[in-house]
């Protein structure tokens, strides 16, 4: 869960030589120089990892480069209703899915667009990012849950898990309130980390 720092900065007055330190002029110009490279080199790098590499951090911009990358939904169809998924015959995938009519709610192409929230976004890239590195463990799924949905600094408090069936089956379990449109982007999009041949149920406490 750690990334790596980086020290972008560069320190220009180093190429002086002491001969040259009561060169007024020189170490002005150096100086100026010095300044430039902090504001478009050093603040370009911090601002490249906080704003589109570090997925804890990333911005608007950041987000969509990591949905085509990870080719996860960037929009979605407006849901409904808040507990269940969405079941229709909108011709826009992947909402033409096999959910039975009992325990789905129809929708239709004229549903509107919504976009996840910058921080729905961010818990949607990280977990298709570890889905993607994952062997599908459950211990180790579990610590990357309690890092996402009950992280201080996030927006859901109460924490999530998965539990073993022990019959080739899993279920997840949401203990915070997440929201419809990311519950539906994790159903439909298969994003949760599971092993091959596993299939999946999920309960909203």
């Amino acid at each position: 869960m750690r990334i790596e720092e980086f020290d972008f900065s560069v320190d220009l007055l180093k190429s002086l030589q002491w001969q040259r330190n009561d060169s007024v002029n020189l170490i002005q110009l150096t100086q100026f120089k010095q300044n430039w490279y902090d504001e478009n080199y050093t603040q370009f790098w911090q601002n490249w990892v906080a704003n589109i590499f570090d997925l804890r951090t990333a911005d608007a911009f950041g987000l969509s480069v990591w949905c085509i990358i990870l080719q996860i939904p960037y929009f979605m169809i407006a849901v409904p209703s808040n507990d269940k998924p969405i079941f229709g015959f909108n011709e826009v995938p992947p909402i033409n899915i096999n959910v039975n009519f009992e325990n789905g709610n129809f929708t239709s192409s004229s549903y509107p667009e919504y976009t996840l929230s910058l921080e729905d976004q961010r818990i949607v890239c990280q977990l298709r990012y570890f889905q993607l590195i994952s062997r599908g463990a459950i211990p180790e799924i579990n610590q990357f849950l309690d890092y996402v949905f009950n992280n201080p600094e996030g927006t859901y408090q109460g924490g999530a898990w998965v539990l073993d069936n022990f019959d080739m089956t899993m279920t997840y379990v949401f203990n915070c309130n997440i929201s419809n449109e990311l519950y539906t982007v994790l159903v439909l999009y298969d994003i949760l980390p599971r092993p091959a041949g596993v299939s999946l149920s999920y309960i909203r406490l």
